[in-house]
């Protein structure tokens, strides 16, 4: 019998099937357009008709998990598994949901004393979760205890690494990250921004390009440099509602970088309504963020060239 559980949270982006066939309870976010609330049920079905809408001029917003939905899924696992539980949260510097779920963990410790929940802070967001995840799932199924898994995850936090990209600004000032003339400009001299998460899990821009094509080998360039023993790594490759473009990115990586295998994801609404469709994130375990100096090969004359140009003509 395993010595704790597992659980997370819908922002994982990961498949709800093999998380269901490795036991790992989930609790799902919502979000709502037009005053009409959803579940983010992690089903393709409904992200389909979620970025449908998107592309259609939609605009959706995310809702927290407060902390009674915490109390209450937290008591159902301790009632269910008698087990301590270890659960994975959306980054702190995404959202401060994982708030929500420290204030459920001490109105629980009042009611239960012997009950031991403990939230591990991603300080990311999407598929890097599932990244964490499975290390735990490695963990528990070897019977390790608690302490030990708890501490192998912290130890992994600060080395997960992500890099996102898309070709359009437009959903960007949908959400207020950037103004509508800054997007419109990006869009016509066909900007990609490279994101990545700073230490703390907050995105940011770290880099931009004229192009895709230009956007995805200077991340291939970025991934190279910072990457940990990728031979022994399964990559991570979500996608915002664009299969192919995620396949062709996988396959590079596989090939250009020497990853041992890739797994493809869908990027779910949480994440998806704070980027539009198109977006391609990508998650894998290499140098520790806050180390990481900035890459001598990056363009530096491209970026603030660009830069240049939106002031220019805002």
């Amino acid at each position: 019998m395993y010595k704790f559980i597992l659980t997370i949270d819908s922002a994982c982006d990961y498949d709800l099937v093999e998380l269901k066939r490795e036991n790992i309870p989930v609790i799902f976010y919502k979000y709502s357009c037009d005053d009409k609330f959803y579940d983010d049920d992690m089903l393709e079905s409904s992200y389909k008709s979620f970025y449908k809408k998107m592309r259609g001029g939609k605009v959706f917003k995310t809702s927290q998990i407060n902390p009674q939905e915490y109390y209450d899924f937290f008591e159902e696992q301790y009632k269910l598994y008698n087990l301590p539980i270890i659960h994975i949260s959306l980054g702190s510097g995404v959202s401060n949901t994982i708030n929500s779920a420290n204030i459920a963990i001490s109105m629980l410790k009042d009611e239960y004393s012997d009950i031991d929940v403990r939230v591990i802070d991603s300080k990311l967001a999407s598929a890097g979760l599932a990244i964490l995840l499975f290390e735990g799932i490695k963990y528990r199924n070897e019977y390790k205890n608690i302490d030990e898994t708890y501490d192998h995850i912290m130890e992994l936090v600060p080395n997960l690494n992500t890099y996102y990209t898309t070709n359009t600004l437009t959903y960007f000032a949908k959400g207020g990250r950037l103004s509508k003339v800054e997007a419109f400009i990006g869009n016509a001299l066909k900007i990609n921004p490279i994101l990545d998460c700073s230490p703390s899990g907050a995105l940011r821009v770290v880099e931009k390009q004229r192009g895709s094509e230009k956007a995805y080998r200077r991340i291939i360039e970025r991934i190279k440099a910072t990457v940990i023993n990728p031979e022994k790594q399964t990559v991570i490759v979500c996608d915002a509602d664009n299969k192919e473009l995620g396949q062709k990115m996988a396959n590079r990586l596989k090939k250009e970088v020497g990853f041992k295998d890739y797994k493809l994801t869908s990027m779910g609404p949480i994440i998806g309504a704070h980027t539009g469709p198109d977006l391609i994130a990508i998650f894998y375990l290499g140098k520790p963020r806050n180390e990481q100096t900035k890459l001598v090969e990056t363009k530096e004359k491209v970026h603030l060239e660009i830069d240049r140009k939106i002031k220019k003509y805002s």
